[in-house]
């Protein structure tokens, strides 16, 4: 399999380590201008990697030509997860929809193109079936502000592509209707669009936050396609005909790319050849020469002097304790430190990558701490890479063109925190992220898609019901969606849609069914008075509660130790900002002398468990131990093993207390809690009994506290009463 030749000749650039390609690539951009460039690479978590380093460089290089990246995925099968094969589907869409509207079709007018379009893809999805452009572009409805539109129209078209009506419009593919206005979240968009209409004018075209439904500025225009359920004829020559004459086509390890290209085509899909053709620059990157037939020959010869940094640090030993470990870490890091200076001594240019402002700080203290490395001076750059790179200027070399390196420097050293932090943060799914309300677990709870004929819920006015379905009901209005209800005595309730906010399902304390609702009775307004009078019972309680915590001073913890640092600088993935205040705030209160009483309340997921491990961290540094009260067996055994695989390598002693455990063995380890010897005590309701015993107790944390039952509630009282207390739940709801 050869490749055909393009326009122009094409280039093989060697030498460029797997750290440097994002920068690379990013300056193929800059010196290539073209509208649309694909990038082809084997592996899909490559594409996601270097969407993220491209538009990294892109920016770094302070490039006026704004370009948008995105990754064209493999299409995932129906059996697999729906939300996940639809977001696979809505990516390809997206890629589909921007290059169609630079391609000119009759009656279609191409966009004017002030930007570059960057697709990053692999050979398999590729390979994959598209819609053919016709058919795509005549699916697609793009709306305009100010225009004559027929509201039931609109309708009828948004049915036609296959768009679900929904009561609150949250996520791609859903509409939902509101007086005059239409809510419509476009399966290609990152955030759904209120359509505000006066008779049949649409007036008013705004994108809004589906989590506020709060709307912001005007916009002239948008373009609705087709969900990806819609099955449309298929392209010829597959993603080759969306791609415009002017294309570019870069090649990531040729080598391997070869294999996979020459395995599809002995099974008689030839996915290379069209799109080598529709391409007038072809590009390879590699960091070897190795040759391959996916370039036509002649190619000009390009070769980068570039070295990833791993070479230049080395990492302690997990074997070691943990005081041998930080200073191990320590003495590695001056020394790969020194390195650097001494490139900046040969005139390199030095930049250093922080994903947050401070971890910029925290190097800034680094290197002032030691007075060899003043010279550095470096460029600070906000972002998340996982690798540095030294690369090497010259008259025979190609260079990266970035302002702030000044004049004509020798070279560049790119610093990324996994080589002074010893650590290299886990990267994030790296799809188009699309904005979505993030109900709280029990709002969530409540999906018709998930509900089944005859499970209990809850109407807020009239009580306790079954649930028997949705339906179409013609009513004086025309046809309208209804959830139907059924109560005490047969009797039966359509609910239109738009009132579904009023049904939650239905969550019981014990096992035995509830009794139905009665329309028209006054047992659910008596049930309700009831329950609100036992809300202003218990806020009286806690009120009484927090004015003795109040007046009681606690332990104070003392600021974070260099241990401290060095635990929260493990952690593998890249803190969220609302993480990393939930982080700091709990730190904060733990230092005061006032006991804390903190709520982290946060999805599944989002990061509770870490806030709660350093909050524990920072109690067993102070000298004080941690009691960790859960709801479930299975969970004090998830949390065992997550504390202790965090804590590894810390002389901390975590332990457990739970039916997995035998009556000895229980009583060893609440021996060794009384003793001292224990710094964190994992448990379920086992932890409320008299019988458990701390020397000197810091910090109690509980996980998902509402799930606890009344009887318990004494326990907590005397918990709390001298303790430092954080709570966590995703569904901080008292029941």
């Amino acid at each position: 399999m050869s490749a055909p030749a393009p326009a122009f000749p094409p280039q093989r650039l060697t030498g460029i380590c797997p750290a440097a390609r994002g920068a690379v690539l990013a300056e193929l951009v800059r010196a290539h201008p073209s509208s649309v460039w694909l990038v082809i690479a084997d592996e899909p978590k490559l594409t996601e990697q270097l969407a993220e380093d491209i538009a990294f460089f892109h920016a770094a290089a302070g490039t006026s030509t704004p370009l948008t990246v995105l990754v064209f995925p493999e299409s995932q099968p129906d059996t697999r997860d729906m939300r996940e094969a639809f977001a696979a589907s809505s990516d390809r869409l997206t890629a589909l929809s921007k290059l169609r509207a630079l391609r000119p079709l009759a009656g279609h007018q191409p966009s004017v193109v002030s930007s570059q379009l960057l697709v990053l893809s692999t050979p398999a999805a590729l390979l994959q079936n598209v819609p053919a452009l016709e058919a795509f572009a005549a699916r697609e409805l793009t709306l305009t502000r100010g225009t004559t539109l027929s509201f039931a129209g609109l309708l009828e078209q948004l049915s036609a592509l296959d768009y679900d009506s929904e009561a609150v419009c949250e996520s791609p593919g859903h509409y939902a209707i509101r007086g005059g206005i239409i809510d419509v979240y476009p399966v290609t968009a990152t955030q759904p669009y209120r359509l505000d209409f006066f008779g049949d004018e649409l007036e008013e075209i705004r994108a809004f936050d589906p989590i506020t439904q709060r709307s912001g500025e005007s916009i002239a225009h948008i373009t609705l396609s087709a969900s990806p359920r819609i099955k449309l004829a298929l392209a010829q020559a597959g993603l080759a005909d969306y791609l415009p004459p002017t294309a570019h086509l870069v090649l990531i390890e040729p080598a391997l790319l070869e294999t996979s290209f020459s395995t599809f085509a002995r099974e008689g899909f030839d996915g290379f050849t069209p799109l080598a053709a529709r391409c007038t620059a072809h590009f390879a990157l590699s960091d070897l020469d190795e040759a391959t037939s996916l370039l036509a020959t002649p190619a000009t010869e390009l070769t980068w002097d570039t070295e990833s940094l791993a070479h230049h640090r080395t990492y302690p030993d997990d074997s070691l304790v943990a005081q041998e470990r930080l200073q191990v870490e320590v003495d590695a890091r001056s020394r790969f430190l020194r390195q650097v200076a001494a490139w900046r001594k040969a005139r390199y240019a030095v930049a250093v990558v922080a994903a947050k402002e401070g971890e910029e700080q925290r190097i800034r203290e680094i290197i002032a701490e030691d007075p060899s490395l003043k010279i550095l001076k470096p460029i600070f750059l906000r972002g998340a890479l996982n690798e540095g790179f030294k690369v090497a200027f010259g008259p025979a070399r190609p260079a990266l063109h970035w302002t702030e390196f000044g004049a004509s420097p020798a070279g560049l050293v790119l610093v990324t925190e996994t080589e002074i932090f010893g650590r290299q943060r886990a990267r994030r799914p790296t799809g188009i992220v699309r904005a979505s309300a993030q109900r709280a677990q029990v709002d969530q709870l409540l999906d018709f898609s998930e509900l089944v004929e005859g499970d209990f819920v809850v109407h807020l006015q009239h009580g306790i019901a079954l649930y028997r379905g949705l339906s179409k009901l013609d009513t004086a209005q025309g046809i309208r969606e209804v959830i139907t209800l059924e109560f005490d005595d047969h009797v039966t309730l359509h609910v239109p849609l738009q009132e579904s906010h009023l049904i939650s399902r239905y969550v019981g304390l014990s096992k035995t069914k509830p009794q139905l609702g009665r329309i028209g009775s006054g047992r659910w307004e008596k049930a309700r008075q009831a329950a609100e009078r036992s809300t202003i019972d218990l806020a009286a309680e806690l009120l009484r509660i927090h004015a003795e915590r109040e007046a009681q001073p606690g332990f104070a913890c003392p600021p974070d130790t260099a241990w401290q640092r060095e635990f929260e600088g493990s952690f593998a993935y890249t803190e969220t900002r609302d993480q990393l205040k939930a982080i700091a705030d709990t730190k904060a209160d733990m230092e005061k002398t006032r006991p804390m009483d903190r709520l982290i309340c946060g999805d599944v997921g989002f990061g509770k468990t870490e806030v709660a491990i350093r909050a524990a961290f920072k109690s067993v540094q102070s000298g004080r131990q941690v009691a960790l009260l859960v709801p479930t067996t299975v969970l004090a055994q998830q949390h065992l093993n997550t504390f202790r695989e965090r804590m590894a390598g810390y002389p901390i002693a975590v332990e457990m207390v739970s039916r997995f455990r035998t009556r000895a063995e229980q009583k060893k380890i609440l021996e060794a809690t009384a003793a001292g010897q224990v710094d964190i005590l994992i448990g379920t309701h086992r932890l409320l009994q008299a019988d458990v015993k701390f020397r000197e107790l810091g910090l109690v944390i509980i996980d998902e506290e509402q799930r606890f039952g009344v009887k318990h509630k004494e326990a907590f009282k005397r918990m709390r009463a001298t303790v430092d207390v954080l709570a966590m739940s995703a569904t901080p709801i008292p029941r």
